[in-house]
């Protein structure tokens, strides 16, 4: 919310789920899309929007994902999700820009990152980068990947 009514950025949603960018049933109203997303958002300390340079926008520049956050003392825990108009460039740029930014603040310890089988690929480049750490399976399908932040 922005003062008494939904931002920009609900449009954008709204749009990214007409996209198929959600696992969402199809069909829904803009009324139950909005209230979907609240009770969603609702399990999460903070949503952040990811901005990136992409050619779906006339101003070049536009939303490209978003990242959710819960926080525990001094741990993070992000989940990411990016829109069906992002690029891998797109993707790649938001997940390094935003570990970067977690890392360098001074209330994160370690931020956690959980992945699963089909989609490991992603934090294994961003090893390279010295932005994420593989830890090990956590569950049959699933893999930690962590960070040390300025707090560690």
């Amino acid at each position: 919310m922005d003062g008494g009514q939904y931002s920009s950025d609900m449009g954008v949603l709204w749009a990214a789920y007409k996209a198929g960018s959600f696992a969402m049933p199809p069909g829904l109203s803009q009324e139950a899309f909005v209230k979907a997303m609240e009770d969603y958002f609702s399990n999460f300390a903070q949503v952040w929007v990811v901005d990136d340079r992409n050619t779906a926008f006339s101003k070049s520049q536009g939303q490209v994902g978003l990242v959710l956050t819960n926080s525990i003392d001094l741990i993070v825990e992000a989940k990411f999700g990016f829109f069906k108009w992002a690029s891998k460039r797109n993707i790649l740029r938001g997940t390094a820009a935003f570990l970067n930014m977690v890392r360098n603040k001074q209330e994160t310890g370690v931020c956690m990152v959980r992945t699963t089988d089909a989609r490991r690929v992603l934090p294994d480049h961003l090893q390279n980068y010295g932005l994420l750490f593989y830890v090990g399976r956590v569950s049959p399908t699933e893999h930690l990947y962590t960070l040390r932040g300025r707090a560690s």
